[in-house]
């Protein structure tokens, strides 16, 4: 059921980037595509703006144009205005009728405009414009069209072409490329959206992961002690007339296992709070030779009364910023292993030192040691090298997990080696600021 949600929600994941990838290069290439148009009829337009706002360039027109009507000949195409073998702007004269006034200045080219029609209405505005020539080729234009400075007594309208064919042509070429481009970054945006989908939803499966497995091993741990508790309350039941002091034994080991439960049951919650980082480190400025000096005598004193050999090396007096409850907290989890798991005989050491930049912590102990290919496990919840030894020194496998959470949680660092001769050496690093 949970994977099934789980599948449910990348392919969500999925649907939704690549909805907004393609979104996002949808319209980057629609802004790119009317920037590069707009740039590229923007020198046309300014010509046309230009010229028509040229009134001495127009009366020019004007007048070259009623010469020759006086005259009754053609216009001379060496007089003002563009030359025929220029096509890429041209000027036509229009009279009230309709009727092109400066045919001879076209030329030729007059052929080409026989379906033009004089604009009426929308005048001073710039259009694009498409004609047919006289080889029945396409041609594109910018036109403008305006009235004669004298329009109240000529009537003449003033109609500004420019050829736009290279620029249409080079926007056909664009446009093909932005497609192609397009078409690519959809590919990768379907290739992206899937990496990334999977990237999403990988810590919410390693979420639920880690939360079912602490689920299964938590009620693991919690079914022993209460198994046992509950098989002593129960032999009471069935030997009411015996006294409390004939049952000692068994009160006894259930209060042990009472009070193994609470401290489960405590290291299980804050394992659960620091997952949802409900825990807030309270910190303190304190002298941190002081702070683990006096958390480490008592271990040398219960050490040395089981036989074992323990020193303690403590230098650089000097005040750091930590949680002095969990960095205590943190030195009993490592010192219960190192005594739990050394014999009569064997050392341990402890040593803390500020180096340049950081507090240096080590915890070391002569005894079994762990293999090298448990060491990168030795930080998971609820794994136990020797289940059985672990049994019976009372071990449940987290204390570690909590270790590794105060150390990370000061923003430090803790590794595990090998302490020669033989035997296991924790290493913590904290900064000192």
């Amino acid at each position: 059921m949970i994977e099934s949600q789980l599948d449910k929600q990348q392919k969500k994941t999925f649907l939704f980037t690549f909805l907004s990838f393609s979104i996002i290069f949808l319209l980057l290439g629609l802004i790119v595509f009317q920037l590069a148009k707009s740039s590229l009829y923007e020198s046309t337009d300014n010509d046309l703006t230009r010229l028509s706002e040229n009134s001495e360039f127009l009366n020019e027109q004007i007048s070259h144009l009623q010469m020759a009507t006086d005259k009754k000949q053609p216009i001379p195409r060496e007089l003002g205005g563009p030359k025929p073998n220029n096509f890429q702007q041209q000027i036509i004269i229009w009279d009230k009728s309709g009727k092109i006034m400066n045919e001879g200045q076209l030329g030729s080219r007059v052929n080409d405009f026989t379906n033009l029609k004089a604009e009426t209405t929308n005048f001073n505005k710039i259009a694009s414009l498409q004609l047919s020539d006289q080889n029945n080729r396409l041609l594109q234009f910018r036109s403008l069209t305006i009235k004669s400075p004298n329009y109240e007594t000529d009537g003449y309208t003033i109609q500004l072409l420019v050829n736009t064919d290279p620029i249409v042509s080079t926007m056909a070429q664009f446009k093909n490329i932005l497609i192609i481009c397009m078409v690519v970054f959809f590919a990768l945006s379907v290739l992206l959206s899937y990496f990334l989908s999977k990237k999403f939803t990988e810590p919410i499966i390693a979420s639920w992961k880690k939360q079912q497995q602490f689920v299964e091993n938590a009620s693991h741990e919690l079914r022993t002690p209460l198994t046992i508790i509950q098989a002593k309350l129960e032999n009471l039941f069935t030997k009411p007339e015996r006294t409390i002091l004939d049952e000692s034994e068994s009160i006894a080991l259930s209060l042990t296992e009472v009070q193994r439960l609470s401290q489960l049951t405590t290291d299980l919650l804050l394992l659960a709070r620091s997952d949802s980082n409900e825990l807030v480190l309270k910190k303190e400025a304190v002298y941190f030779d002081e702070l683990v000096t006096q958390t480490v005598t008592p271990y040398k004193e219960l050490a040395e009364a089981e036989g074992k050999s323990f020193t303690i090396n403590v230098s650089g007096h000097k005040r750091v910023l930590v949680d002095p409850e969990k960095i205590r907290q943190l030195l009993i989890i490592l010192l219960d292993n190192a005594l739990k798991y050394t014999e009569v005989g064997e050392q341990i050491d402890v040593s803390a030192k500020l180096l340049t930049k950081e507090w240096q912590l080590i915890v070391a102990d002569t005894g079994k040691g762990i293999p090298d290919s448990e060491k990168k496990r030795v930080f998971e919840r609820f794994y136990r090298e020797d289940e059985s030894r672990n049994r019976q020194t009372g071990g449940y496998g987290i204390g570690l997990s909590i270790a590794q959470w105060i150390v990370r949680a000061h923003k430090g660092k803790i590794t595990v080696k090998d302490y020669e001769p033989k035997g296991v050496c924790f290493e913590i690093q904290l900064p000192e600021k």
